[in-house]
């Protein structure tokens, strides 16, 4: 931090935590174990959008991160923007193939932070499902803290109301307690309704 930064109480965040992104392939089988929810073969990367100023070549580095996700036959990729200020940039593979898409996220988000984007990181996000059913479980990624949290959006309903399986999220933190480093602050489990995939 400058000496700028400390007397005006700027918060300068440092480089995000990424590798333990390697860490979800072996964890998943202790949470099929636990609670049936296996990889769907979905991840994204979700980012501040950034325009104009000193950060006018973002699009640029979008655009290269977009060329080097097309580079294997053996995924689908895509970039979108969401409502509020953020992008998604999205990987599917097939679903025995968790271990290339974690490095397939990483490489990304290492992409971006390569390039000085690190701190507009927001999140990675990886799917899950059980064989049979519609409900989801996203396993988030803040790369500010290094930990990993649970989001289980109810399946869509005939009311129309958004609402989270609370049961699922709960089970999923126990599941990989021992394996991930889970946010043990539960207001810090914010909700992606706009990840790719749920809306």
């Amino acid at each position: 931090m400058g000496v700028l930064d400390g007397l005006l109480g700027r918060h300068v965040p440092g480089l995000p935590d990424l590798d333990c992104l390697f860490d979800l392939p072996p964890a998943a089988p202790a949470l099929e174990a636990a609670t049936g929810f296996a990889p769907d073969g979905t991840g994204a990367v979700c980012h501040r959008l950034v325009e104009g100023g000193p950060f006018g070549d973002f699009d640029r580095v979008l655009r290269d991160v977009a060329r080097l996700l097309r580079g294997d036959a053996g995924r689908q990729t895509g970039i979108s923007a969401g409502p509020y200020g953020w992008g998604w940039a999205h990987v599917t593979r097939p679903p025995d193939a968790f271990e290339r898409l974690a490095a397939d996220l990483h490489m990304v988000n290492s992409t971006l932070t390569a390039a000085g984007y690190g701190p507009y990181l927001l999140c990675t996000v990886t799917g899950f499902r059980r064989k049979a059913g519609a409900q989801r479980l996203l396993l988030v990624h803040s790369p500010g803290r290094g930990t990993f949290y649970p989001f289980a959006p109810r399946p869509p309903g005939g009311q129309g109301a958004r609402g989270r399986n609370n049961l699922v999220e709960t089970r999923a933190r126990e599941a990989l307690g021992a394996v991930l480093p889970m946010e043990p602050d539960t207001a810090r489990w914010f909700p992606l309704w706009d990840a790719p995939g749920l809306s």
